[in-house]
Order: structure tokens, then sequence, then C-alpha cells
């Protein structure tokens, strides 16, 4: 069952913000209301709304800027302009901003309601041709690139002879493009993958050391790296658990492929698993450029969200890893989290309830 849309509505009359409150009652939406652009942003800081519909002109924060804001940090919201006859002009140039459509003052109910129907129908349609455009595209290419990237493997390992200083360097180019586009290939068919609204519970019982994180542990990829990181295991606990093997297996996967590409060579990715407080927490910690606790509050399970760091100048990435990642930690009624120490290491955090006892006998 799909969640219900939510929606933000910032304006700064009341009587506006009652009128849309009963206009809205009985659709199957959440609705929000705020008198403030102040207060609009906070909201949408904490929240991801699908849509937020904000009048233009407020006193302090308006509601260009609030636009301007959104399109920033929150690209996946769709932003609807309410807009008085003197400001027709300001609603023109928001549409060439990005936002979706403009409601002129005053409304009728059939208007309002009709500019939300038609933006959460441009959302479904587009965000699904998307994925599925981007699901084709990522298959087509996974075969020919996984090709290109061993062959290049073989000449680095030397089963064709030695290499020279250049050759090498340039052989580690090939190798290091080849894996940014098997991350960006990898995270879009997970993105096509994932219809995450329609899944209630997991009825799967899982051996959650067994069944998900060793075989990730185990691929080529991970314990026979290129930076000669070795992974080290501290399972206290070997847990059962609800789930979806493959969707838990993603979140492992991005972890640990994440501890490789930002760690330094020849350190160990330290994976632990233990109990705290009736919950399976595991861990993946590495040394390396770690994350800036702003970039930790603000930015980093982010979608498309990109991390500058000093000492990452040359990795590249989707910004889609570790936002897949918490959406499927979310459904599984967990959370994720991380700790850092820019410049030394960083460290993960899974928390994941077990399989309640009741269901298993």
């Amino acid at each position: 069952m799909k969640k219900q849309p939510e929606i933000l509505i910032i304006d700064d009359e009341e009587i506006v913000l009652r009128s849309c409150r009963r206009i809205l009652r009985k659709l199957s939406y959440t609705v929000d209301t705020v008198l403030s652009g102040e207060e609009g942003l906070q909201c949408i800081e904490k929240k991801d709304y699908d849509i937020v519909i904000t009048d233009l002109k407020m006193p302090g924060i308006d509601g260009m800027k609030v636009l301007e804001t959104i399109q920033e940090k929150k690209p996946e919201m769709t932003v609807i302009i309410f807009t008085g006859f003197a400001t027709v002009e300001s609603a023109r140039r928001a549409l060439k901003m990005g936002a979706f459509d403009y409601v002129p003052k005053p409304f009728t109910a059939p208007e309002l309601r009709e500019v939300i129907h038609n933006a959460l129908q441009a959302r479904e349609d587009s965000s699904q041709k998307m994925l599925d455009l981007m699901a084709i595209v990522s298959h087509e290419l996974k075969s020919p690139l996984s090709v290109v990237h061993t062959t290049a493997d073989t000449l680095y390992r030397g089963y064709f002879g030695k290499l020279a200083p250049e050759q090498q360097k340039t052989i580690e180019s090939i190798l290091k493009n080849c894996q940014y586009l098997e991350d960006i290939i990898r995270n879009y068919i997970d993105l096509s993958k994932m219809d995450l609204d329609d899944l209630e519970s997991f009825e799967k019982e899982l051996d959650f050391v067994g069944d998900v994180i060793v075989p990730v542990l185990a691929l080529p990829d991970h314990a026979e790296n290129m930076k000669r990181m070795r992974i080290v295991t501290d399972f206290q606990v070997r847990p059962v658990i609800y789930g979806d093997p493959n969707l838990l297996g993603i979140v492992i996967t991005n972890l640990i492929n994440n501890a490789i590409k930002y760690g330094t060579p020849g350190t160990d990715i330290m994976v632990r698993l233990i109990e705290e407080r009736g919950r399976y927490v595991l861990s993946v910690r590495n040394e390396g450029v770690g994350i800036s606790r702003e970039d930790i509050d603000t930015r980093l399970f982010k979608r498309f969200s990109r991390l500058k760091q000093e000492g990452t100048e040359g990795v590249k990435g989707s910004g889609l890893g570790l936002y897949i990642c918490k959406k499927i930690v979310e459904k599984h009624q967990g959370t994720i989290r991380a700790t850092s120490q820019p410049g030394e290491w960083v460290e993960f955090y899974v928390s994941l309830p077990g399989a309640p006892a009741e269901r298993r006998n």
C-alpha cells in the first residue's frame, strides 16, 4: 500500500491555511500548514514532502527564497506557488526557476485539488519512466563493462607480463573509472527494484550473518580488493531477522564498497555485529578521509548528494548509494547513522529489530 502524499502549505494568512485544510481534508493527503517561510524551511529540513505549496509574498523569508532553498537542498520536492494579482510576474519567474505551477488567489476548491492532482501525477509518471529507462540502460551496460573491468584487472595483476610504471598508472585509471560506472549501474538497477512503498513488511526469516552479510563480504571485489584492505569480522551474535535478503544485501554492499573506495590502502575494514538494547547493530568502520559533522548532519543520506572532501578529489560516485541504504533500512523498521573523525576514520551503524520469538515458534 502506497503512503499518503505529504503536502506542506506555507502562507502568512491563517484564513488561507484554514481554507486549504478544509478543501483537502477528505482527500488521502497528509497536510501540514505553517504561517511563515522560516517555519516552512524548518519543516522541510525535518521531513521529505512530496509537494510544497508556498505563497510568494510573505514577510521575512518569502516564497522565492523557499523555492531556491528547496531547489538547492531537496530538488526532488515539487513546488507550487500561491500568487496574488500583483505577483503574477514573480510567479512566472518562479516557473522558470523550477516551480511546477501556480495557483492564483483567490482560488476555488476544484482549482487547488486539480493542481495538486496534476503535480502528483507528474511525479509518479516521471519517476517511473525514469527508473524504467535507467534500469534498461544499466542492464545493457553491465555486461560489456564487466568484460572491460575483468580485462583491465587481468593486465593490472601482471598475468600478461610486468607493466611499466606509466602502463600501470593508465590501467589504474581504467579500473577506477570502471568501478565508478559499476557503482552507477548497480545503484540505478537497485532503484528500479525498489518499489518500497508497496512493501508493508518482510515475511522471510533470515540468518542475518549467513544469508546476508557473509555472501557480500565473500565477493571477489570485496575480499580481493585493489587496495588490499583486509575485512575483519567480529560477529558477537547470530540473529534471526525478518526481511528481504536482496535488499539488505544492497545495504551491506554499499557500505563495504564505500569503505574500500574512501579507505586508506592496506588498512583494515572492521565489520561488527552486536546486540544493543534488544536490537541488532551492524557497524562498518574504515580508516581514511572521514566525513565532517556538518555533512553527516545535513547531506550524507540525501539523494544525489556528493560530498566534497579533501582527499577524495579523484573518487567518483552516483550520490545514490547511501540514500538507497536509508530507504531500505527504514522499511525494515531500522535506522542508519554514521560517526567520524575527519581525516582518520568513519563508522556506519545499521540497527535492525530481531524476529519476534512468537513468529519463530
